[in-house]
């Protein structure tokens, strides 16, 4: 089967925007089908960023919505920009496809708060720990594809020092992650190294959940929450397997793991005392 359609933030925008519109000139989507020449599910998969939107089909809704020709541009351009291929792309050769979604919504993210449970969180990753995580994959895969994936996972990074505006990190670790020996003492050094200079970061904030904090809200497992600079987008959680990404969406379940992730946090150690206890860890290898 075919990967699952993930709507990026932007996306979704333009199609609740368009849904607006619809309501606006009180017209169902049966009756915008029938005027466009389309079924009405393609007008409710447009609506509900279940596919791809041309910027032609964008524009024969807003102008049988009666919108000027400087509004029309406006969602146009929207739906133009959500053609374009990503820089991401050039890495097809290595890119699972189930993935991809994930990395338009990362793209687009101004904030990221994940819990991790057994390994550094990627974005914070060095060259080394993820090289051997990545080399861990059940499937075989050539050093020149591990190298590639590296590449791909480091060019992830870049939000977090790059631009005016640097994507917001908040993790939390579990102490596993400081005792787990990915790569051998040598590359769990330098990533423990790497971990406290990362935390320099005005936008970086990392946390340890200790063994000492028994039973969590975060036991099920790792999870990422994503929001975005338009309120309006709402937030958005992501669960990843080793084959597929879990995409919650529904209000009161993305409430339910930012409440979880509210206690995690209150259960792990301040920031300050999880330097202390990634240094103290760093010189025990």
């Amino acid at each position: 089967m075919p990967p699952k359609f993930t709507a990026t933030a932007r996306l979704k925008r333009l199609g609740s925007a368009l849904r607006a519109l619809r309501v606006a000139s009180d017209l169902s989507v049966d009756q915008v089908g029938d005027r466009i020449g389309w079924s009405g599910s393609k007008v409710s998969r447009i609506e509900t960023a279940k596919q791809i939107v041309s910027p032609d089909d964008v524009r024969a809704l807003v102008t049988l919505y009666g919108l000027s020709e400087d509004e029309t541009e406006k969602y146009v351009a929207i739906a133009r920009k959500a053609k374009e291929r990503d820089w991401w792309h050039k890495y097809d050769d290595v890119l699972p496809e189930w993935f991809e979604g994930y990395l338009g919504l990362e793209a687009e993210a101004s904030k990221i708060s994940t819990y991790q449970s057994d390994l550094v969180p990627g974005l914070l990753q060095t060259e080394q720990y993820a090289t051997a995580v990545l080399s861990a994959y059940p499937l075989r895969t050539t050093p020149e594809e591990q190298e590639r994936s590296v590449d791909l996972r480091r060019a992830r990074q870049d939000r977090l020092i790059s631009g005016d505006n640097p994507l917001i990190l908040d993790a939390v670790i579990s102490e596993t992650v400081l005792r787990r020996s990915v790569g051998g003492v040598d590359v769990m050094r330098d990533q423990l190294e790497h971990l406290i200079r990362m935390t320099e970061r005005p936008n970086i904030t990392v946390r340890l959940l200790p063994f000492a904090a028994a039973e969590h809200a975060g036991i099920n497992g790792a999870f990422d929450v994503l929001e975005f600079p338009d309120p309006e987008d709402g937030r958005i959680v992501t669960v990843e397997t080793l084959t597929s990404m879990l995409y919650i969406e529904r209000t009161r379940d993305v409430g339910v793991y930012r409440l979880a992730f509210d206690q995690i946090c209150c259960a792990a150690q301040d920031p300050a005392e999880t330097v202390n206890m990634i240094s103290a860890t760093a010189l025990e290898l």
